[in-house]
């Protein structure tokens, strides 16, 4: 699945959004939004479902460090567990859902394990062996944050840098792989943890998750692995992330 270019812009204007308009989608941003989610599909086997009014699921539950309010619609990312790494593709597909989203003006937030699950799955259809795995909420956003929402980002300030994510012993590192990690830290995770690294070796990259103690990790991994292929996008290389002996690596 080809990435798109407008994506990489998105990825510097995106933000974790909580705060929301009691105002619907138009439906020219869900046909967008519904016709990725139809090429996911294909690609993946996943079962991502887009649900244009679940506000009774959504509304006053407690997520992602406080309230989420004034929104109606999300994302279910829901996989069969019989795929493997599904949790990562889920994180993969997820974020192009995300970074669409935002290139159509819309706020968007991820959602793990802090949501009422029973009830968003009456909003979805859930096929032997699948497992909703978390939701991402869709809306249109205030252009300034809430005091929330600033609370929030000053608690999420990175302390990493690009050296911080990228283990090599070269010196001179390629362009690419400087820029895919510069995207990879703009990227949304759990927590806000960021346990993901990028070790370079022999002009390979593979993505690699530093700890687990939260288990949305291979989430997160996903996530930072699309971020990293759109900064070395930017730098015009284009590769690919390969699935060898269960390491991802990108060349």
């Amino acid at each position: 699945m080809e990435l798109r270019d407008h994506w990489i812009e998105s990825i510097n204007i995106r933000k974790s959004r909580r705060t929301y308009l009691e105002k619907e989608l138009n439906d020219t941003d869900i046909l967008s939004i519904i016709k990725l989610i139809e090429e996911i599909n294909e690609e993946s086997k996943l079962n991502i479902q887009f649900i244009k009014n679940g506000k009774q699921c959504i509304s006053g539950f407690k997520a992602s460090y406080g309230m989420i309010s004034g929104v109606n619609s999300f994302v279910a990312l829901v996989a069969n567990k019989d795929i493997e790494n599904y949790k990562q593709k889920v994180g993969y597909y997820g974020e192009m859902i995300v970074l669409q989203a935002t290139s159509l003006g819309l706020g968007s937030c991820w959602v793990g394990g802090t949501y009422d699950k029973s009830l968003c799955e009456t909003y979805i259809k859930l096929r032997d062996n699948e497992d909703l795995v978390c939701i991402i909420v869709i809306g249109h956003t205030p252009k300034e944050l809430s005091i929330k929402e600033k609370v929030v980002k000053n608690l999420n300030k990175k302390n990493k840098n690009i050296r911080d994510l990228l283990i090599s012993n070269q010196k001179d590192l390629y362009s690419w792989m400087e820029s895919g990690a510069e995207f990879a830290l703009k990227a949304p995770s759990a927590l806000n943890k960021k346990e993901i690294s990028f070790e370079v070796n022999d002009g390979r990259v593979n993505a690699i998750i530093d700890s687990k103690n939260h288990g949305y990790e291979d989430i997160d991994l996903g996530i930072s692995m699309l971020h990293f292929e759109l900064g070395a996008k930017k730098e015009g290389y284009v590769g690919n992330w390969h699935n060898e002996n269960g390491s991802y690596i990108f060349y």
